[in-house]
């Protein structure tokens, strides 16, 4: 599946971008620490703020003992699609620049703060008008934080964003790595985590289909240059790059499978792609057998680690041959992690994939690691699969006429640690419990008084 670009839209006071300034790094978390999760919150959730002017909007949280705005970004919507105002199929807010009941305003809890007070907010905004308190409530650890929506006619705001995009390379850019697309693939991925921007570890997207037809009499191959991939729109802003994409392939004249449309997220330490499956009619009804495999082709990860359910302790070392174990190795799962050690430090990329029960419940899901400096993956511009990694879903045919979900993450992990890892995927797994007050209970208890 496909990753996008972005117009660097901020609307009006949410978070106006510095012209030419890089994206910011993810600092230390506040209450909440959770650096790979992000909060929507609906209009309908904001208690009455329909119709406010999105450039009277602010959002701020208690850092450090002082009130001080933080990044955010609101996403216009028509019904539960955001609006895109660039690419081939646009689309625009029936009111744009206007809160409606369907736009979602959307900030990193890691941003989010310590209580204030209805003093402290009517001192640090001037021509305050109203505001909501957020609280976060994280179930793992008992943590709580809070932050502000804030309504002035100039509220207070932030020049710092943690993401870019670049039209012209269709290039999406995080203090923490870079990732470019060539014909709405991913054909360029390198990471920042313990130092300068590296090399391009991407050697390709590989999207491999294997299907023989009942009676056997003919098997067809499908890769990824055989389906399409059509960037529609994009939309970018302080916190997150969304791009939109189309991918289908004809696996006989006239049958398609879709994967229907995908808004694929970037942020600052996190690449989110759901996607969907749509089947007008079950593939067994034409095939015998169909497996395919999802996954990327790294250029040369030698020093690197590989771990997943069924890796030995310590995972697999990656270094252009297969040993014995390499090759015994074959489990189910749905997540992988790659962990690249230095003299004084370690980061990881992990990646995960879940499924919607239909899906789950339909095919066995397991993990692919091949680590084989002389293996051919065409179409690649360097030679070798050192290493290719992704998953591979069996028994397709048996999938019933309906539509599938699935969403695939990549999690980076700097000064990665035993035990990140299960933490991201907990963490993954339980949402954080979002609440939000029209007023605070000290500015209930003071209009008492």
């Amino acid at each position: 599946m496909r990753l996008w670009p972005a117009l660097c839209i901020v609307a009006g006071a949410v978070s106006a971008v510095a012209a030419g300034a890089p994206p910011s790094p993810l600092g230390p978390c506040g209450p909440i620490a959770r650096r790979h999760d992000h909060v929507e919150l609906r209009t309908t959730e904001l208690k009455k703020l329909a119709r406010t002017p999105i450039a009277q909007l602010g959002m701020l949280a208690v850092r450090d003992g002082k009130l001080v705005p933080i990044p955010f970004q609101v996403d216009e919507r028509q019904g539960r699609q955001i609006a895109m105002l660039d690419g081939s199929e646009p689309s625009a807010d029936a009111k744009p620049g206007i809160l409606d009941q369907d736009d979602v305003l959307v900030f990193l809890p890691c941003d989010a703060g310590t209580r204030a007070t209805p003093d402290i907010l009517a001192a640090s905004v001037p021509g305050l008008v109203t505001w909501r308190e957020v609280q976060l409530d994280d179930a793992i650890d008992g943590a709580r934080g809070f932050a502000y929506v804030v309504v002035a006619d100039a509220p207070p705001a932030t020049p710092k964003h943690y993401v870019d995009y670049q039209p012209g390379a269709d290039l999406v850019t995080a203090a923490a790595y870079q990732l470019g697309m060539v014909n709405a693939l991913p054909d360029f991925f390198a990471v920042a985590m313990m130092g300068p921007l590296g090399p391009n570890l991407l050697d390709g997207l590989r999207l491999r289909a294997e299907a023989t037809l009942r009676a056997g009499l003919a098997t067809f191959t499908l890769n990824e240059q055989d389906a399409r991939h059509t960037l529609m729109a994009w939309k970018a802003g302080p916190i997150r790059v969304v791009r939109r994409s189309r991918h289908d392939v004809e696996i006989l004249v006239g049958i398609h499978i879709s994967a229907g449309i995908a808004n694929t997220a970037f942020y600052p330490l996190t690449v989110f792609a759901p996607g969907a499956l749509k089947l007008p009619i079950s593939p067994g009804i034409i095939f015998r057998e169909i497996q395919g495999m999802g996954g990327v082709d790294l250029r040369d990860l030698r020093g690197w680690r590989f771990v997943a359910p069924g890796t030995p302790a310590g995972g697999l070392a990656i270094d252009g041959a297969m040993d014995d174990v390499e090759r015994a190795f074959k489990a189910d799962g749905t997540w992988f992690v790659l962990v690249h050690q230095s003299a004084t430090d370690a980061e990881a990329l992990l990646v995960t994939i879940t499924l919607s029960p239909n899906l789950a419940a339909a095919i066995p899901f397991g993990v692919v690691y091949l680590d084989d400096a002389t293996h051919a993956a065409p179409p690649e511009r360097v030679p070798g699969s050192v290493p290719l990694v992704g998953f591979r879903g069996r028994n397709l045919e048996k999938l019933a006429p309906d539509r599938y979900h699935f969403d695939l993450r990549v999690f980076l992990l700097p000064k990665y640690r035993d035990g990140d890892v299960e933490r991201v995927l907990r963490q993954r797994d339980t949402p954080l419990v979002v609440s939000v007050s029209p007023v605070a209970p000290e500015a209930a208890a003071a209009s008492r008084r």
